[in-house]
C-alpha cells in the first residue's frame, strides 16, 4: 500500500492528525481542548522533533482574517440573539396562524430557517426549542416532531448565507467568494430544503397530539428600543457585507459594526461578551495549526496524488460532498470544512471551482444532522426531547437521519444542475 512510502515525519505529523480526529470523535475532552492538544504536539514534533516548519512561522498558519471576522459576526449575533428579535416574531406567527395548525408548523420551519440564517445554528436551536416548549400545553404539539424537524433545519439552513455558520466563513474566505455570492447559490437550496421538510412533516402526520386552547400571550415584554438599535445594527452590517466595498475588508465590518452593537445595542457588553462562543474561536485557531502542520509536511498533496483516479467531476463533486457530510455526522464540522478546503487548494484548478467549494459547505453543514451528538443543535435538539419526553437521543438519530441522506442526495444534484456538471 501507498501509506509504507511516507517518511518518519509524516508519520509523526499523521498521528497527531489521526489523533486530533479520535479526540474529536470520542468527545472524551471538550474540542477546544482536543484542538489545543493536538496543536501543542503538531508544534512539538513538528518544529522541535522533526525541524518540519520553523517555531515561528506557527502563527502564520492562522487565517487571522477568518478568524477576527468569524469573532465579530459572533459578538453580534449575540447582541441580536439579546434582543429578543426572533422571539418576538415567533409570538407574532403563532397569534396569527395558531388555528390554520399546518400552516403554522410550515412558518415554524421558515421561521427555524431564517433564525439560523442570521444567528447560526446554535442559538437558532436555542430560541426556537425554547419557544416550542413554551407552547406545547397551550397548542397541544407533538414536542417530539416539531424539535426535530427544527434541528434539522438549523443544520441544513446554516448553509443559506456566508454569515450562517463557521464552515461557510472557512470556505467563502478561503475562495475568495463574496456575500452575494455565497448567497446566490446556496440561499435557494436551503429554502428548498426547508420547503421539502416542512411538506414531509405535514404529510407524515402526527404534528398535534390534542386540540389547543389558542390563548397566547407573551411571557415578557419586549424593549422595543434595545430591538429596534439591535436590528439596525445587523442590518447595517448586512447591507456592508452585500456591498463588499474594497476599502472594507470584511473583518473591519464584522468589527466596526460589533463595536457598535456593543455601544449602542442596548445589552450590557459584560453579558455579551460572557454569552460569545469563545471556545470555537480557540478551537479554530488551533485547528488551523493541526491542519498548518499536515500542510507543511506534505500530506496533503500526498492526498491529492491518492484522489487522482477520482478527478472526473462528477466523480469528484459526489466524493466530496457524501465524504464531508458523512464525517461531519461524526466529527465536528469546523475541522472537516478546514481539512476539504486545504485539500481542495493542492488540486488542478479545475477541480478547486466553485462546485466542489460549495459542495464541502453543503456537506459540513447537512452532516450535522446525521447523528444526535454530531452538532450543536442537534445535541440540543436531543437533550430538549429527553427532558421534555423521555426520548433518548438515539431516537433523535433515527427520525433525523433518513432526513440527513435525503438532504444530501437534493444538494449533490442541486449543485450537478446549478453548476452544470453533466
Amino acid at each position: 500500500m501507498s501509506w509504507i512510502h511516507l517518511t518518519d515525519p509524516q508519520l509523526a505529523v499523521l498521528g497527531v492528525f489521526l489523533l486530533s480526529i479520535l479526540l474529536l470523535v470520542t468527545e472524551k475532552y471538550h474540542r477546544a481542548t482536543s484542538a489545543m492538544i493536538s496543536a501543542a504536539l503538531m508544534v512539538y514534533f513538528g518544529a522541535y522533533v522533526y525541524h518540519i516548519f520553523d517555531p515561528n512561522s506557527v502563527f502564520k498558519f492562522i487565517d487571522w482574517h477568518t478568524l477576527l471576522f468569524i469573532v465579530g459576526v459572533l459578538i453580534l449575533v449575540e447582541g441580536l440573539s439579546e434582543s429578543g428579535l426572533f422571539q418576538a416574531i415567533g409570538i407574532a406567527v403563532v397569534k396569527a396562524l395558531a388555528k390554520r395548525r399546518d400552516l403554522l408548523f410550515i412558518s415554524f420551519m421558515f421561521l427555524t430557517l431564517a433564525v439560523t440564517l442570521f444567528l447560526a445554528n446554535f442559538p437558532a436551536m436555542l430560541i426556537m426549542g425554547a419557544i416550542t416548549t413554551s407552547l406545547k400545553d397551550k397548542l397541544g404539539l407533538n414536542v417530539k416532531k416539531w424539535i426535530v424537524y427544527e434541528a434539522v433545519i438549523c443544520n441544513s439552513g446554516a448553509m443559506g448565507l456566508m454569515i450562517s455558520s463557521i464552515p461557510n466563513l472557512i470556505v467563502a474566505l478561503n475562495f475568495g467568494i463574496n456575500f452575494n455570492e455565497f448567497m446566490f447559490y446556496s440561499l435557494p437550496l436551503s429554502l428548498i430544503l426547508t420547503g421539502l421538510t416542512a411538506l414531509i412533516g405535514v404529510a407524515s402526520g402526527g404534528l398535534y397530539e390534542r386540540e389547543a386552547s389558542f390563548s397566547i400571550e407573551p411571557t415578557k415584554p419586549f424593549k422595543k428600543g434595545k430591538l429596534l438599535r439591535a436590528s439596525f445594527i445587523f442590518l447595517a452590517f448586512l447591507v456592508l457585507i452585500v456591498l463588499n466595498l474594497p476599502e472594507l475588508p470584511m473583518d473591519l465590518v464584522a468589527f466596526l459594526m460589533a463595536a457598535f452593537m456593543l455601544w449602542l445595542g442596548g445589552a450590557d457588553p459584560d453579558s455579551i461578551f460572557s454569552n460569545v462562543d469563545w471556545s470555537t474561536v480557540f478551537f479554530l485557531a488551533s485547528f488551523y495549526v493541526v491542519v498548518g502542520g499536515v500542510e507543511s509536511a506534505g500530506l496533503l498533496d500526498y492526498a491529492s496524488v491518492m484522489l487522482k483516479g477520482l478527478y472526473a467531476p462528477l466523480t469528484f463533486l459526489t466524493v466530496v460532498i457524501w465524504t464531508s457530510g458523512l464525517m461531519s455526522g461524526f466529527v465536528d464540522n469546523i475541522p472537516v470544512a478546514l481539512t476539504f478546503t486545504s485539500l481542495l487548494k493542492t488540486l488542478p484548478s479545475n477541480l478547486g471551482g466553485r462546485a466542489y467549494a460549495f459542495a464541502v459547505a453543503l456537506g459540513s453543514n447537512i452532516g450535522g444532522n446525521l447523528t444526535y451528538f454530531a452538532s450543536p443543535p442537534s445535541l440540543v435538539a436531543s437533550s430538549i426531547l429527553q427532558k421534555e419526553e423521555g426520548i433518548s437521543p438515539m431516537e433523535f438519530t433515527k427520525y433525523s437521519a433518513p432526513l440527513t441522506l435525503l438532504h444530501l442526495v437534493v444538494s449533490e444534484l442541486y449543485l450537478v444542475l446549478v453548476f452544470g456538471l453533466i
